[in-house]
């Protein structure tokens, strides 16, 4: 009687943890808002020195974002870097003005917008496609995954509550749609050279 109950128990408590995976929220299979297409390039990695400090690395990566959502839209681009050892930057943080105008010019694209240049309102139409700039210090240099989260590319988004630990308050949460891109860094990054990142995966999450 009590092996039954307890397999009972087991049984309930497998149950209960997939319902709990079941019910993480996701983006719907065809878009419900409006949606920009975002097409990123080549995720890299620079090591570079500015006025304060000596030479650092960063992470940086070009994109280009077009405006097919039927009208003309604000476009307020949030791209945050994050590791397998549990580090998150968000793009732009702590990050040099010299270091942003080396990397510009490294590029040397007329058209290139940089981390605040390019919030404003974006027309529809390939002719009005921006190419936009991000770059993030690496937080780490021993980690083996990085992960870019990009929002600020839909309109769709989802809300929940959860309870506030200290005050048992309920507390409404919003998720938005995101584009996350998984890299794997196939070597060790030292003070001379680094690995190439490499694109592991591409999918919208709500984050």
């Amino acid at each position: 009687m009590a092996r039954n109950f307890w397999i009972f128990a087991s049984i309930l408590v497998v149950s209960a943890l997939g319902l709990k995976a079941a019910a993480v929220p996701e983006p719907q299979p065809v878009p419900v808002r409006w949606e920009f297409e975002f097409r990123p390039d080549a995720l890299r990695l620079v090591r570079l020195a500015s006025a304060d400090e000596g030479p650092t690395w960063y992470a940086f990566m070009t994109y280009r974002v077009t405006n097919s959502s039927g009208q003309d839209r604000m476009l307020a681009p949030l791209l945050e870097l994050a590791t397998d050892k549990g580090h998150v930057v968000r793009s732009g943080r702590t990050v040099p003005p010299e270091v942003t105008q080396n990397i510009m010019g490294m590029l040397d694209d007329p058209l290139l917008l940089d981390q605040l240049s390019i919030v404003s309102t974006l027309l529809q139409g390939v002719e009005n496609t921006r190419r936009g700039l991000a770059i993030w210090r690496v937080p780490d240099i021993t980690a083996d995954e990085i992960k870019v989260f990009a929002a600020g590319f839909s309109g769709e988004s989802e809300a929940f509550f959860i309870t506030d630990p200290d005050t048992g308050e309920r507390v409404r949460k919003v998720l938005r749609k995101s584009r996350m891109l998984r890299y794997d860094l196939p070597g060790v990054i030292t003070d001379r050279s680094s690995p190439t990142p490499e694109l592991r995966g591409a999918r919208w999450i709500l984050r």
